[in-house]
């Protein structure tokens, strides 16, 4: 019950993420999103409480540089290397389309959601 709630928070975030994104949150939102959460993300940490329950979510973006059986390792845009634990049951995707951890690739960009230091539950991966 834990994890599918966890599972849920994290989708939530990412639908979020992509309705400031959109900008349909509402008036200006949509810069403000693309301010925090474009192309200039290196990581973030975001801090919500759902129902009475605080979640430290920690969002991390960069370069693959070396993949492994539940995880990957990102280079960040500041030069940092963080290796990101990945759920066996993470939402996986490629190009906007749902895809099996083994489709990654290095040299591709991708984009974890976790809650706090549990493995990513999310993993968004593009080209560029």
């Amino acid at each position: 019950m834990r994890r599918l709630i966890a599972l849920a928070a994290a989708a939530t975030t990412v639908v979020a993420l992509a309705l400031v994104q959109s900008g349909a949150a509402g008036p200006g939102a949509g810069a403000l999103g693309n301010f925090f959460f474009g192309p200039k993300l290196v990581r973030a940490e975001v801090v919500m409480n759902e129902a009475g329950v605080l979640h430290d979510y920690r969002v991390d973006r960069g370069k693959i540089r070396a993949l492994a059986p539940g995880s990957l390792t990102l280079l960040e845009k500041d030069g940092t290397l963080v290796t990101v634990p990945v759920a066996a049951g993470a939402t996986i995707r490629f190009e906007g389309m749902s895809v099996p951890f083994g489709r990654l690739r290095r040299g591709l960009v991708a984009t974890t959601v976790r809650d706090g230091s549990a493995p990513a539950t999310t993993v968004e991966a593009t080209r560029r």
